[in-house]
Protein backbone atom coordinates (compact mmCIF):
# COMPACT_ATOMS: atom_id res chain seq x y z
CA UNK A 1 0.00 0.00 0.00
CA UNK A 2 1.65 3.10 -0.76
CA UNK A 3 1.44 5.96 1.82
CA UNK A 4 1.55 9.73 0.61
CA UNK A 5 1.93 12.14 3.72
CA UNK A 6 -0.55 15.41 3.01
CA UNK A 7 -0.03 19.35 4.88
CA UNK A 8 -4.06 19.74 4.80
CA UNK A 9 -3.67 23.19 6.39
CA UNK A 10 -0.68 24.94 7.93
CA UNK A 11 -1.66 26.95 10.81
CA UNK A 12 0.18 29.63 12.93
CA UNK A 13 -1.36 29.57 16.83
CA UNK A 14 -0.81 33.06 18.26
CA UNK A 15 1.79 33.66 20.93
CA UNK A 16 2.93 29.80 20.04
CA UNK A 17 6.03 31.35 18.98
CA UNK A 18 6.79 33.24 22.45
CA UNK A 19 5.18 30.30 24.52
CA UNK A 20 6.88 27.48 22.78
CA UNK A 21 8.21 27.87 19.66
CA UNK A 22 8.43 24.27 18.39
CA UNK A 23 4.25 25.02 18.01
CA UNK A 24 4.78 28.27 16.42
CA UNK A 25 4.16 26.47 12.52
CA UNK A 26 2.17 23.61 12.20
CA UNK A 27 0.73 21.17 9.53
CA UNK A 28 -2.72 19.50 9.65
CA UNK A 29 -0.92 16.15 8.96
CA UNK A 30 -3.28 13.63 6.81
CA UNK A 31 -2.62 10.56 4.66
CA UNK A 32 -3.26 9.58 1.67
CA UNK A 33 -3.15 5.97 1.04
CA UNK A 34 -3.78 3.96 -2.44
CA UNK A 35 -5.41 0.82 -1.88
CA UNK A 36 -6.00 -1.10 -4.83
CA UNK A 37 -7.96 1.01 -7.19
CA UNK A 38 -9.43 3.15 -4.59
CA UNK A 39 -8.16 6.03 -2.60
CA UNK A 40 -8.49 6.57 1.35
CA UNK A 41 -7.90 9.65 3.30
CA UNK A 42 -6.75 9.46 7.04
CA UNK A 43 -8.53 12.34 7.97
CA UNK A 44 -9.61 15.69 5.40
CA UNK A 45 -7.83 18.67 7.42
CA UNK A 46 -8.97 22.08 6.49
CA UNK A 47 -11.23 22.37 3.30
CA UNK A 48 -11.67 24.58 0.41
CA UNK A 49 -14.77 26.65 2.39
CA UNK A 50 -12.75 26.94 4.93
CA UNK A 51 -9.37 28.29 3.23
CA UNK A 52 -11.72 30.86 1.61
CA UNK A 53 -13.39 31.79 4.63
CA UNK A 54 -12.08 30.81 8.11
CA UNK A 55 -14.38 32.70 10.33
CA UNK A 56 -16.61 29.31 9.22
CA UNK A 57 -14.00 27.32 12.19
CA UNK A 58 -15.85 30.08 14.47
CA UNK A 59 -13.81 31.61 17.47
CA UNK A 60 -10.63 28.95 17.56
CA UNK A 61 -10.21 30.70 13.97
CA UNK A 62 -8.49 33.78 15.66
CA UNK A 63 -6.29 31.14 17.94
CA UNK A 64 -5.36 28.61 14.72
CA UNK A 65 -4.63 31.66 12.85
CA UNK A 66 -4.79 29.55 9.35
CA UNK A 67 -2.59 29.94 5.91
CA UNK A 68 -5.04 30.64 3.85
CA UNK A 69 -3.64 28.46 0.93
CA UNK A 70 -6.48 26.52 -0.97
CA UNK A 71 -3.42 24.82 -2.83
CA UNK A 72 -3.09 23.17 0.46
CA UNK A 73 -6.33 21.11 0.97
CA UNK A 74 -6.56 17.59 0.36
CA UNK A 75 -8.85 18.18 -2.57
CA UNK A 76 -6.58 20.19 -4.53
CA UNK A 77 -3.74 17.71 -3.44
CA UNK A 78 -5.33 14.64 -4.81
CA UNK A 79 -6.00 16.40 -8.10
CA UNK A 80 -2.55 17.31 -8.47
CA UNK A 81 -1.39 14.13 -8.08
CA UNK A 82 -3.73 12.99 -11.30
CA UNK A 83 -6.45 11.68 -9.49
CA UNK A 84 -10.17 12.79 -9.28
CA UNK A 85 -12.00 13.58 -6.36
CA UNK A 86 -14.60 10.65 -6.74
CA UNK A 87 -11.52 8.10 -6.52
CA UNK A 88 -11.32 8.75 -2.71
CA UNK A 89 -13.99 6.47 -1.87
CA UNK A 90 -13.18 6.30 2.14
CA UNK A 91 -12.30 9.14 4.92
CA UNK A 92 -10.72 7.42 8.04
CA UNK A 93 -10.83 10.15 10.56
CA UNK A 94 -9.53 9.95 14.16
CA UNK A 95 -12.11 12.84 15.13
CA UNK A 96 -14.25 15.18 13.97
CA UNK A 97 -12.43 18.36 15.49
CA UNK A 98 -12.93 21.23 12.88
CA UNK A 99 -9.40 20.91 12.10
CA UNK A 100 -9.29 17.17 10.75
CA UNK A 101 -13.05 17.60 9.35
CA UNK A 102 -13.14 20.62 7.36
CA UNK A 103 -12.43 18.74 4.24
CA UNK A 104 -15.10 16.43 4.14
CA UNK A 105 -17.53 18.26 2.45
CA UNK A 106 -14.89 18.45 -0.60
CA UNK A 107 -15.31 14.85 -0.87
CA UNK A 108 -19.06 14.12 -0.19
CA UNK A 109 -19.25 10.28 -2.41
CA UNK A 110 -16.75 9.12 0.61
CA UNK A 111 -17.68 7.24 3.23
CA UNK A 112 -16.51 8.53 6.34
CA UNK A 113 -15.39 6.16 8.76
CA UNK A 114 -15.34 7.17 12.94
CA UNK A 115 -16.29 5.52 15.74
CA UNK A 116 -19.62 5.49 17.04
CA UNK A 117 -18.59 7.59 20.22
CA UNK A 118 -16.94 10.04 18.43
CA UNK A 119 -20.24 9.91 16.11
CA UNK A 120 -22.78 10.59 19.02
CA UNK A 121 -20.50 13.75 20.32
CA UNK A 122 -20.52 15.69 17.27
CA UNK A 123 -24.34 14.68 16.62
CA UNK A 124 -25.59 15.27 20.50
CA UNK A 125 -22.72 17.01 22.48
CA UNK A 126 -23.03 16.40 26.00
CA UNK A 127 -21.59 19.74 27.58
CA UNK A 128 -21.26 23.26 25.44
CA UNK A 129 -17.50 22.66 25.63
CA UNK A 130 -17.82 19.61 23.94
CA UNK A 131 -20.36 21.46 21.30
CA UNK A 132 -17.38 24.04 20.73
CA UNK A 133 -15.94 21.41 19.03
CA UNK A 134 -17.16 20.45 16.41
CA UNK A 135 -18.62 22.62 12.98
CA UNK A 136 -22.20 22.05 11.95
CA UNK A 137 -21.16 23.39 8.21
CA UNK A 138 -18.77 20.56 8.18
CA UNK A 139 -21.81 18.45 7.86
CA UNK A 140 -24.36 19.90 6.17
CA UNK A 141 -23.55 18.01 2.75
CA UNK A 142 -24.68 14.49 4.40
CA UNK A 143 -21.83 12.87 4.63
CA UNK A 144 -21.98 8.48 4.24
CA UNK A 145 -21.72 8.09 8.04
CA UNK A 146 -19.78 4.55 9.02
CA UNK A 147 -19.73 4.36 12.51
CA UNK A 148 -17.32 1.30 14.65
CA UNK A 149 -17.70 0.32 17.99
CA UNK A 150 -17.36 -3.74 17.90
CA UNK A 151 -13.61 -4.28 19.12
CA UNK A 152 -11.70 -7.15 17.37
CA UNK A 153 -10.75 -10.11 19.67
CA UNK A 154 -7.06 -9.83 18.62
CA UNK A 155 -5.31 -6.61 19.84
CA UNK A 156 -2.95 -4.67 17.88
CA UNK A 157 0.44 -4.69 19.95
CA UNK A 158 -1.60 -4.99 23.17
CA UNK A 159 -4.01 -2.42 22.55
CA UNK A 160 -8.01 -2.67 21.82
CA UNK A 161 -8.67 -2.52 18.25
CA UNK A 162 -11.12 -3.12 15.41
CA UNK A 163 -10.04 -4.96 12.02
CA UNK A 164 -12.17 -6.29 8.95
CA UNK A 165 -12.90 -2.95 8.03
CA UNK A 166 -16.36 -2.97 5.32
CA UNK A 167 -14.67 -2.28 1.90
CA UNK A 168 -11.33 -1.73 3.19
CA UNK A 169 -7.85 -3.79 3.13
CA UNK A 170 -6.74 -5.80 6.00
CA UNK A 171 -3.92 -3.32 6.51
CA UNK A 172 -5.88 -0.87 8.24
CA UNK A 173 -7.06 -1.45 11.48
CA UNK A 174 -8.91 1.01 13.92
CA UNK A 175 -7.15 1.71 17.72
CA UNK A 176 -9.79 3.74 20.00
CA UNK A 177 -7.83 6.60 21.67
CA UNK A 178 -10.59 8.02 23.78
CA UNK A 179 -9.53 10.73 25.85
CA UNK A 180 -8.77 13.57 23.13
CA UNK A 181 -12.78 13.24 22.13
CA UNK A 182 -15.20 10.60 23.48
CA UNK A 183 -14.28 8.96 20.15
CA UNK A 184 -10.92 9.65 19.41
CA UNK A 185 -8.97 6.67 17.43
CA UNK A 186 -6.09 5.73 15.85
CA UNK A 187 -5.37 4.83 12.41
CA UNK A 188 -2.91 1.91 11.64
CA UNK A 189 -1.41 1.14 8.12
CA UNK A 190 0.81 -2.05 7.26
CA UNK A 191 3.29 -1.85 4.96
CA UNK A 192 5.65 -4.62 4.68
CA UNK A 193 6.48 -5.75 7.98
CA UNK A 194 6.42 -2.20 9.22
CA UNK A 195 3.14 0.00 10.89
CA UNK A 196 2.41 3.95 10.85
CA UNK A 197 0.06 4.86 13.36
CA UNK A 198 -1.86 8.25 13.02
CA UNK A 199 -2.55 9.27 16.55
CA UNK A 200 -4.75 12.53 15.65
CA UNK A 201 -3.96 14.32 18.69
CA UNK A 202 -3.33 11.50 21.03
CA UNK A 203 -0.20 14.05 21.59
CA UNK A 204 1.08 17.23 20.20
CA UNK A 205 4.97 16.94 20.04
CA UNK A 206 7.15 13.72 19.70
CA UNK A 207 9.57 14.72 22.76
CA UNK A 208 6.68 13.97 25.05
CA UNK A 209 6.57 10.20 23.82
CA UNK A 210 10.41 9.92 24.67
CA UNK A 211 11.16 7.49 28.05
CA UNK A 212 11.80 9.96 30.70
CA UNK A 213 10.81 13.06 28.82
CA UNK A 214 7.93 15.56 30.56
CA UNK A 215 6.27 18.12 28.38
CA UNK A 216 6.96 21.28 28.14
CA UNK A 217 4.76 23.53 30.91
CA UNK A 218 2.60 24.90 28.42
CA UNK A 219 1.88 22.19 26.15
CA UNK A 220 0.83 20.28 29.59
CA UNK A 221 -1.27 23.16 30.39
CA UNK A 222 -2.88 23.30 26.64
CA UNK A 223 -3.90 19.83 26.98
CA UNK A 224 -6.05 20.27 30.04
CA UNK A 225 -7.91 22.48 28.53
CA UNK A 226 -7.88 20.60 24.85
CA UNK A 227 -8.78 16.97 25.53
CA UNK A 228 -12.15 16.25 27.14
CA UNK A 229 -10.92 13.23 29.24
CA UNK A 230 -7.25 14.51 30.51
CA UNK A 231 -6.77 11.45 32.56
CA UNK A 232 -7.84 9.17 29.53
CA UNK A 233 -5.86 10.95 27.20
CA UNK A 234 -2.71 10.18 29.58
CA UNK A 235 -2.98 7.12 29.89
CA UNK A 236 -3.61 6.36 26.32
CA UNK A 237 -0.49 8.53 25.76
CA UNK A 238 1.73 5.69 28.28
CA UNK A 239 -0.03 2.67 26.42
CA UNK A 240 1.23 4.39 22.73
CA UNK A 241 5.10 4.56 24.90
CA UNK A 242 4.66 1.04 25.52
CA UNK A 243 4.00 -0.24 21.83
CA UNK A 244 6.57 1.31 20.84
CA UNK A 245 8.80 -0.04 23.54
CA UNK A 246 7.28 -3.27 22.72
CA UNK A 247 6.98 -3.28 18.56
CA UNK A 248 10.62 -3.88 18.53
CA UNK A 249 11.25 -0.84 15.92
CA UNK A 250 8.18 -1.90 13.44
CA UNK A 251 5.62 0.68 14.61
CA UNK A 252 6.13 4.22 14.07
CA UNK A 253 3.87 7.19 15.75
CA UNK A 254 2.78 10.36 14.09
CA UNK A 255 0.42 12.82 15.32
CA UNK A 256 -1.41 15.46 13.16
CA UNK A 257 0.36 18.27 14.73
CA UNK A 258 3.85 17.67 14.91
CA UNK A 259 5.77 19.73 12.73
CA UNK A 260 9.61 17.70 12.71
CA UNK A 261 7.34 14.54 12.35
CA UNK A 262 5.57 15.85 8.99
CA UNK A 263 8.59 16.75 7.60
CA UNK A 264 10.76 13.45 8.28
CA UNK A 265 7.75 11.40 7.27
CA UNK A 266 6.76 13.45 3.64
CA UNK A 267 10.82 14.97 2.84
CA UNK A 268 9.26 18.29 2.62
CA UNK A 269 9.74 21.46 4.37
CA UNK A 270 7.05 23.63 6.34
CA UNK A 271 7.24 26.73 5.38
CA UNK A 272 5.41 30.46 6.99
Amino acid sequence: MKIHHLNCGTIRPRMAGVLNPAMALMPCHCLLLEAGADLVLVDAGIGLADMAEPRRLGPMSLVLNLKQEPEETAVRQVERMGFAPGDVKHILCTHLDLDHAGGLADFPQARVHVMEAEHEACAHPGTAREKKRYRPCHFQHGPDWVTHQELSPEKWFGLDCIRDLPGLPPEIVLIPLPGHTRGHMGVAVKTGDAWLLHCGDAYDLRDEMLEGRRSPLTIRLFQHVAHMDHPGAMDRKEALKAVVRESGGTVTLMATHEPAEYEELSGKRLFG
